[in-house]
């Protein structure tokens, strides 16, 4: 089975790639490992709260307001799971797939088990994080549970360049674009793009808490993948990004949905094997070396070049 996203293009693109969410598409999706995902979230959430999750008190309406969308949106696209009645203040939730109910009064935080965020977060397989109405747009709520090497903590209340001050030089023109299009975002035309990487293991949460052991790790293993072993050991890692300006409080709510498939089921395509290859041809060094791809490189284009090219 594909990935249902495929980030590739014919060559490296130094652009954000980002395209209209239309009213047609989902804010949050729901897919087969939707129970397996929910159930990990919500391990990790209990056995560290507070590295998993964090808001200021200043995001109550944005919490409230991201819950709202969250749960219209899964209403809207996945009725046969998911059910809400609404009477004035008095909201009830249904979840099917996790066999759950629960009413609350909207906006009355003490009539949920947990911060807004929180507890929407639980209902989504997308990680959930909210950026301010500022200048800066600075990092003010979130719950991440399936980061690709970062964490809550260390990007806490920093504004969105200093975010991604680690990223490549080569790549500083399209950040500054990028924050531009932060600060622009129009309420009802939220936004989408995608972002990837290769992994060794398909562990959903890679937070840096796990980082020196997991590149001991890629040291250790990538070098030893060949053509003939690599395409079941290595991982293509998608990530759904969403974008949507709050009408209210007017923050970001920024949703990351984690995919993951091996590189043997993603070649099986040979369009899809041509485009890696060619977007890892055309890609600058600092790149792929950001992205941690020297380690199994070789191994990865002559695996790719074995498909049609």
């Amino acid at each position: 089975m594909l990935l249902p996203y495929f980030p590739f293009e014919e060559r490296y693109s130094f652009t954000m790639g980002t395209f209209p969410l239309k009213e047609t598409d989902p804010l949050v999706e729901v897919d087969e490992h939707y129970v397996a995902e929910i159930t990990e979230k919500r391990r990790l959430l209990a056995e560290d709260h507070g590295y998993y999750f964090n808001a200021l008190p200043e995001t109550h309406l944005a919490q409230w307001e991201v819950l709202d969308k969250v749960l219209r949106s899964l209403v809207a696209f996945y009725p046969q799971y998911f059910q809400l009645t609404i009477e004035g203040h008095r909201w009830h939730w249904h979840n099917r797939l996790l066999d759950e109910q629960l009413s609350f009064v909207f906006e009355d935080n003490s009539s949920l088990p947990f911060s807004p965020l929180d507890w929407v977060g639980r209902q989504v397989q997308e990680d959930l994080l909210l950026m301010a109405n500022d200048e800066a747009v600075s990092l003010k709520a979130g719950q991440l549970c399936f980061p690709n090497d970062w964490d809550l903590g260390e990007k806490f209340g920093k504004s969105f360049l200093d975010i991604h001050a680690h990223i490549p030089k080569v790549l500083d023109p399209m950040m500054l674009t990028a924050q531009k299009l932060m600060e622009r975002i129009i309420a009802h035309r939220p936004l989408w793009r995608l972002n990837w990487n290769f992994k060794i293991h398909n562990a959903l949460d890679m937070s840096s808490k796990y980082f020196v052991a997991s590149r001991k790790e890629l040291a250790e293993v990538g070098p030893t993948l060949t053509p003939d072993t690599l395409g079941e050991r290595l991982y293509l890692r998608v990530e759904r990004q969403t974008l949507t300006r709050l009408p209210r409080s007017g923050y970001i709510l920024f949703g990351i949905h984690t995919y993951q498939n091996t590189v043997a089921n993603e070649a099986q395509d040979p369009d899809r094997a041509r485009r890696m290859y060619q977007v890892l041809q055309s890609a600058p060094c600092e790149v792929i070396h950001y992205k941690a791809i020297p380690y199994f490189e070789e191994a990865l284009i002559n695996y790719l070049k074995q498909n049609p090219i």
